[in-house]
């Protein structure tokens, strides 16, 4: 069934390319129904031919047609990944497990934007956050691998811990560290997840944004101060954990 394959991959491009626009719009709060794709330079309209995901951005060498300024590489990356992630997850859980199946289509659809809007605002849309607590802990009572209890002591575990964590930094520090987005961003990744799965994301997406936090002193000598966005970390280490374990594969034994 690799025509199967084939589909699912193009459909997630496609989706890949509607999260791209949410990414562009959201934040702006530009309806993401009209107007029709325009180009984020000069405004004028895309054409539906030039609007192809991966394919128009490689036939028009990465510019806009009309004013020939570069086309953010964010869009083709989203779709990319977003193709990417479709596929994997149809080809690991679409058998057996559907509901772990419509779970990573759900994440996908909230943490791909999430990751790309966190690092361009500094902002994690309520919409996201609070939809992914919402629909996580609905799901629990039909998916037969989630109970609804599990999913209610995810987002207060997960939620909880980064609460303590941001009032403790800022009543030591006096500065604001963690934002009330990644608190419920973090419920939302608990709601869909559990509370051991949750902890392990904590775990995790701290080791990813502490290596980048080393590379970014080392690196791009920036001061040791310097505000970084935590919501593309809990968001990428929400996505590994949550397909690598749910495919067989489980972080915590390479932790342990």
């Amino acid at each position: 069934m690799y025509w199967l394959d084939v589909l699912v991959f193009l459909f997630g491009l496609f989706w890949g390319s509607f999260l791209a626009l949410l990414t562009y719009r959201i934040p702006k709060n530009i309806s993401i129904a009209t107007p029709r794709s325009f180009c984020d330079h000069c405004g004028k309209k895309v054409h539906w031919y030039y609007n192809l995901p991966l394919l128009s951005f490689i036939y028009l060498k990465g510019k806009c047609k009309e004013c020939e300024q570069k086309i953010p590489l964010r869009y083709p990356l989203i779709e990319l990944l977003t193709g990417a992630i479709f596929l994997f997850a149809f080809m690991h859980f679409a058998e057996d497990y559907y509901f772990t199946l419509i779970r990573a289509f759900v994440l996908t659809t909230v943490l791909i934007p999430t990751i790309f809007i966190d690092i361009d605002e500094r902002i994690i849309p309520d919409r996201f956050s609070i939809g992914l607590i919402v629909v996580g802990f609905i799901l629990s009572f039909f998916d037969p691998g989630m109970a609804w209890h599990e999913s209610a002591v995810g987002i207060v575990v997960g939620g909880g811990i980064f609460f303590v964590i941001a009032e403790g930094y800022h009543l030591i520090t006096g500065r604001e560290g963690m934002g009330g987005g990644d608190i419920k961003l973090i419920a939302g990744i608990g709601a869909f997840m559990g509370w051991w799965p949750v902890l392990m994301v904590i775990f995790l997406s701290s080791i990813l944004g502490s290596i980048y936090g080393l590379f970014a002193i080392l690196v791009f000598k920036k001061g040791r101060l310097t505000e970084i966005p935590f919501g593309p970390f809990i968001s990428i280490a929400a996505l590994l954990y949550f397909l690598l374990s749910e495919s067989g594969i489980n972080i915590g034994d390479f932790i342990k």
